[in-house]
């Protein structure tokens, strides 16, 4: 996948069978995540208050903190709020800022996760699945391909039941 991007891979089929996109947090994140609050929810601290959870002092039971279908699909709104609402923008058919919200999403866990945890290890590693998937679909959408060229979630890691 040397030289190509993301999309290019999957549209391309340069990524063999059974293999899926690799995901993992890049640099230049560190800077785009503060971009990306400051520019859909103001500041941090407008982020917190839509979203109590992502608070610093917001006490976890157990394993809530650990993402996953099931963690979205549960009748617990107060858990998981923003990537909540970028799985609604994802199924809105708004994927690059469905893609955005992922990407807030991820840097939040990563700043605040226990990185010995292998459990929190892959709930980023969710996060960032559907970050790329997210912009593959916007990217696909960008450039008017036909519904072959079309991403589909296997490619990043994700059923199609976690999208």
């Amino acid at each position: 996948m040397q030289g190509k991007s993301v999309i290019e891979a999957a549209f391309f089929n340069t990524i063999g069978k059974g293999q899926f996109v690799q995901c993992e947090w890049r640099r230049s994140y560190d800077r785009l995540v503060p971009m990306l609050i400051k520019e859909h929810f103001g500041d941090p601290g407008a982020l917190t208050r839509q979203f109590p959870s992502m608070k610093s002092t917001f006490l976890w039971k157990g394993d809530d903190f650990i993402l996953s279908a099931q963690a979205l699909a549960s009748a617990d709104v107060s858990m998981h709020g923003l990537e909540r609402l970028a799985m609604e923008q994802h199924r809105a058919g708004a994927w690059q800022l469905a893609g955005e919200y992922w990407l807030i999403a991820a840097g939040w866990r990563r700043k605040m996760m226990d990185d010995t945890n292998e459990r929190h290890e892959e709930a980023l590693q969710f996060v960032l699945r559907h970050v790329e998937y997210n912009r593959a679909l916007a990217e696909w959408k960008k450039k008017k391909l036909g519904r072959n060229a079309m991403p589909y979630p296997e490619l990043f890691g994700l059923s199609e039941t976690e999208c």
